[in-house]
């Protein structure tokens, strides 16, 4: 009875029981029926604190507040020395959290799963324990685990599987710093507290990420609803028909750092968003500066926007050009006094000179300079004086006829006619890539007057008409082979080389040329007479023709 009074714990109540002779029989069963009682006292006490437990961790959503919860648990509940938790990530064990540790060695230790207790724990998923963990040979030792249980001074060790729905998410470990075995209840008592720590655990993880999802989708909610209002920005600036600079002002005002369009970004720009339309790059958008979040996703938005609006100047500026230079050719082969010099770009009361060059080559520089095609032709109109040109013309520019200055349609006009002259009778006399006026022709100069072409013709059919006449009778090509002829300084075999002729087909063709001229025609003076006459009838026929180069 005393021992009753006083709460003597069940040990000394088992000792004091088997003292009694079979004359206290009735007492031993007291005694009995008080320690069943108190066990089942304490059972209720556990299962109350471990409903307790389990509504504590159910409360912490946060793994980095739960896990930290659930070891100081488990430490006053089994009444241990030192608790830790470990997590299963990528085929290994991680040491998480401890509570009663001497040291931070436990702390991120990683143990493979083929050794040690926590191995025995994580392969057969059931609790496994040791009296005295460091003289155990039943396992085998892991140096670092075992480095940190030295540490730690740790002896007795109990470990629990964290297991949910069949899956093994870790493991829950208790210890003593002395040797000590562990009892049944206390490994049951350990393994429900792992069961409402893999709950918590889970669910802790669930909530995480579907807070981190949430935060996700808030963020990006958050970057739409900032795009819809820079696109409404940005859209309104192109549909307003804003310019590029206007596009680019814009741009910068909706940023933090300095907004730039470029050809190539330099070293120092810290983000940069190429700008391309197709397979046609212009350039880069670049931002200067420390750049916020908000400005990357700026310039990925506005980089698209900038392309379209350089697509539109550039066809605006294109459209320009082929109506001013449709407006110039206009302006220089009809009669009409429409267009207006205005609408090709040109200013009534302004000097200009006039080109028509060969071909599509590459022309140089010229001031104020308006280019137009016509007939295989390059039309320009410029500013420069026209004696300055020729005097800077490169050796690979094209051939061109220079003409002005003028002032007016009319004068243009003019200027056009005798440039176009000029060239063709360049292009006759083989002078190519030069650029020339009609008074640099020289005696070639009166193939451009009307005048001196009647002169010409009349000059021709006195001197070689019986030999023309020869020709269109018998089909072969007499004057041709005279002209050869006198190219190659009247020597027989050059010139029937260049004909593509037998030499004695050369001298037949010249037998009769002399029968229709007499041989006079061989004598110095009198066969530059012919050459000269024949270059230039080759070089006036077809000046005034329908071809208008």
């Amino acid at each position: 009875m005393d021992l009753l009074l006083r709460d003597a714990d069940p040990d000394e109540l088992q000792r004091h029981g088997r003292e009694l002779d079979t004359a206290d029989r009735e007492t031993a069963q007291a005694l009995r029926l008080t320690m069943v009682l108190r066990q089942q006292a304490q059972r209720a006490a556990e299962l109350a604190a471990l409903n307790d437990i389990a509504i504590r961790l159910a409360t912490r959503h946060a793994p980095d507040e739960l896990l930290p919860e659930i070891v100081d648990q488990a430490r006053r509940v089994l009444g241990a020395d030192l608790a830790y938790l470990g997590l299963l990530e990528d085929g290994h064990l991680r040491l998480k959290v401890t509570s009663g540790a001497l040291t931070p060695e436990l702390i991120g230790v990683v143990i493979p799963l083929s050794v040690g207790l926590a191995g025995e724990v994580i392969e057969h998923a059931a609790p496994r324990w040791t009296a005295d963990y460091q003289a155990e040979r039943r396992f085998r030792h892991d140096d670092i685990a075992d480095t940190a249980a030295r540490a730690e001074n740790m002896r007795g060790l109990l470990g629990v599987p964290l297991r949910l729905r069949g899956r093994v998410l870790g493991a829950l470990f208790v210890g003593k710093r002395q040797e000590r075995d562990f009892t049944e209840h206390e490994v049951t008592l350990a393994s429900a507290l792992a069961a409402h720590a893999a709950i918590a655990i889970e669910n802790a993880n669930a909530i995480s990420s579907l807070n981190a999802a949430n935060d996700q989708l808030a963020r990006r909610t958050e970057e739409l609803e900032q795009t819809l209002r820079w696109d409404q920005r940005l859209t309104r600036v192109v549909l307003t028909g804003g310019s590029v600079e206007e596009l680019l002002a814009e741009i910068s005002s909706m940023a933090r750092g300095r907004v730039r369009f470029v050809t190539e970004p330099s070293d120092d720009v810290t983000v940069a968003r190429p700008v391309v339309a197709g397979d046609r790059r212009f350039g880069v958008l670049v931002l200067e500066g420390e750049p916020a979040r908000d400005d990357q996703l700026l310039l990925d938005r506005a980089a698209p926007a900038l392309a379209l609006a350089l697509l539109a100047e550039q066809a605006t500026a294109e459209a320009s050009r082929r109506t001013r230079a449709a407006s110039l050719v206009d302006l220089l082969t009809t009669t009409s006094e429409r267009p207006a010099l205005w609408q090709a770009g040109l200013d009534p009361s302004a000097q200009y000179a006039v080109l028509v060059a060969s071909g599509r080559a590459r022309l140089p520089q010229l001031p104020g300079a308006l280019v137009a095609e016509h007939g295989g032709r390059l039309l320009v109109v410029t500013t420069a004086d026209p004696d300055s040109i020729r005097r800077d013309w490169p050796g690979d520019a094209p051939t061109a006829g220079i003409a002005g200055p003028a002032r007016g349609q009319a004068e243009l006009q003019r200027c056009f006619h005798a440039a176009r002259q000029t060239l063709r009778a360049l292009e006759v006399l083989g002078r190519n890539g030069e650029a020339a006026t009609a008074g640099q022709l020289g005696l070639y100069r009166i193939l451009l007057d009307h005048a001196g072409r009647r002169d010409l013709a009349e000059a021709f059919e006195h001197a070689l008409g019986p030999v023309l006449a020869e020709e269109q009778r018998r089909g072969v090509p007499l004057v041709e082979t005279l002209r050869v002829f006198l190219d190659h300084g009247c020597r027989p075999r050059p010139a029937a080389t260049a004909l593509a002729i037998h030499v004695n087909t050369l001298y037949q063709r010249l037998a009769t040329v002399d029968r229709l001229l007499g041989e006079g025609w061989r004598t110095p003076q009198r066969a530059l007479e012919l050459h000269m006459l024949l270059h230039l009838t080759e070089a006036s026929g077809p000046l005034g023709g329908p071809e208008g180069g």
